[in-house]
């Protein structure tokens, strides 16, 4: 998974990490907002198990961040 968009070269790459779990969109859209008054980059995946290609917003998501940011990620979230 690249962080940036663009040719593939291995500086480019970062190494990304689970820090929460969402039920729904909107819910991690939420988390992503307070990550980023903190400056913590994030993205948001799918969770293969409840995706429902019918409803956009609905089902679950994974929050990731970077690995160098997981710690601080998880102390804002607690």
């Amino acid at each position: 998974m690249r962080w940036r968009s663009g040719k593939s070269r291995s500086s480019d790459r970062v190494h990304l990490v689970k820090v929460a779990y969402a039920q729904n969109l909107a819910e991690a859209e939420l988390i992503q907002g307070l990550l980023r008054q903190e400056h913590i980059p994030s993205m948001l995946k799918r969770n293969g198990g409840f995706d429902v290609p019918d409803l956009i917003a609905a089902g679950a998501r994974d929050v990731l961040v970077p690995v160098s940011q997981a710690d601080r990620a998880r102390e804002v979230l607690a």
